[in-house]
């Protein structure tokens, strides 16, 4: 049911409309361009989504487009260790489509890459997608206190790893 591709340009006005709610943003990051417009989209289908800092993929239904998924490589002597990030439009919440991504997700990065250590921050704010790192054998490692800042309020950020079993050699 769920798939994870390559963006294409077919996923432009697609990402516009999912990314242009506010109750997806604000669990992202303020980089994260709020509105998003077409000329956002367009950068991340041809260069943001695969570059030197990571490697992210559309969530797919039915090959639609439904959000996006990926990991950002960590460097230097954190060249083994990655985060982890994910969002999907509202409509599709709560049916496990996220949990499913990010099984599929972490079997590609297994398949492709010597990672070791996967890890994901999750505000307090946001039960939903600490679930989603659990069901996938994420363990929370701690409370960052008050270490984010949106809009006004300071939230505690959880951060949760998963050991890959990998070998290195």
């Amino acid at each position: 049911m769920i798939t994870l591709r390559a963006f294409h340009s077919d996923d432009e006005a697609r990402l516009v409309e999912l990314a242009n709610n506010v109750n997806v943003t604000r669990f992202l990051r303020d980089q994260f361009p709020r509105p998003y417009t077409t000329i956002d989209a367009r950068y991340w289908i041809e260069e943001g989504s695969c570059d030197r800092h990571g490697q992210h993929f559309a969530v797919c239904l039915h090959g639609l487009c439904i959000g996006s998924i990926g990991v950002f490589w960590g460097e230097r002597e954190y060249r083994y260790s990655a985060e982890v990030g994910y969002w999907l439009g509202q409509p599709y919440w709560g049916k496990g489509y996220a949990s499913e991504a990010l099984a599929q997700l972490q079997l590609w990065l297994e398949e492709n890459t010597q990672l070791h250590r996967l890890y994901a921050l999750a505000l307090e704010c946001n039960p939903a997608s600490m679930r989603v790192l659990e069901k996938n054998g994420y363990v929370r490692e701690g409370i960052l206190r008050h270490a984010v800042m949106k809009d006004g309020t300071f939230y505690d950020e959880h951060l949760f790893a998963r050991v890959q079993k990998v070998d290195i050699s």
